[in-house]
């Protein structure tokens, strides 16, 4: 009985040896008769340091357009590298789908803004970011709101546009811009495109919240509420027409 127990022990411990040893796979024989270590350890380091994915794989887009004073190689290359690794490239199946003018919309020797809605057409779209948007950005968007019976779907947000900004008040739900200085004698100084150290960060929560939202952002009050949370400390005030002082409802102004 006791030489029974003694081997059942053995056979015991030997089979939770191969076990250990298989399910472990500390070593390998490798084909000349060396070893290569495996371990899990090494497995998980590897798993450590590969590129952690912050986005799910999606079908639909938010179009970004770099205009005017955000059109700079280095700037457009910095900010898609932070958004393609928060939300991805549109081509990897992500978020971001960005295009930049004037590059992306030449035909020939001439320009086309309006060849936005061309680009669009056949991508299922959650929300377009218009930053520095250039002159008649307002018409492709009208284009687009026909299409659809007057009114886009999901959210359009305009940043520093150099667009005609009573028509871009229209085509977007809402208009952040720089506030204008006045001279001496009250007429405002002519406006040059500057740019703006907080819009990173503007971006990012720009398209956290498209990609929240289902619809667009309703032109009322509570509209410059929302707006404020895209630039937090940093002085907003609402846009006030220099010759009507006419408020808008959807114009906002940084300093």
């Amino acid at each position: 009985m006791k030489h029974r127990l003694t081997f059942f022990k053995a056979t015991l411990f030997l089979g939770a040896l191969f076990s250990f040893s298989s399910c472990g796979k500390s070593r390998q024989i490798t084909a000349d008769g060396g070893t290569a270590a495996i371990t899990d350890a090494e497995n998980l380091a590897d798993d450590l340091s590969a590129p952690t994915q912050l986005w799910h794989q999606t079908d639909k887009c938010i179009f970004i357009l770099f205009g005017y004073g955000y059109n700079d190689s280095d700037f457009v290359a910095n900010m898609t590298r932070t958004l393609f690794q928060k939300f991805g490239s549109f081509d990897d199946g992500g978020w971001i789908f960005p295009l930049i003018f004037p590059d992306d919309f030449k035909r020939g020797s001439k320009t086309y803004i309006t060849n936005i809605e061309n680009e669009l057409s056949d991508k299922n779209v959650k929300g377009i970011i218009l930053l520095g948007a250039p002159e008649n950005t307002h018409k492709a968007i009208a284009r687009m709101q026909d299409s659809w019976g007057g009114a886009l779907p999901y959210p359009v947000f305009s940043f520093f546009s150099q667009d005609d900004i009573i028509a871009m008040e229209d085509s977007a739900d809402f208009v952040l811009d720089k506030a204008q200085k006045a001279e001496i004698n009250g007429i405002l100084e002519e406006e040059e495109q500057t740019y703006i150290k907080e819009i990173p960060d503007i971006l990012v929560k720009a398209v956290r919240s498209q990609i929240l939202s289902d619809a667009p952002f309703a032109k009322n009050a509570a509209l410059f509420d929302f707006v404020k949370t895209l630039a937090p400390g940093v002085k907003m005030e609402r846009y006030a027409d220099p010759e009507t002082n006419l408020i808008s409802i959807n114009h906002f102004v940084i300093e």
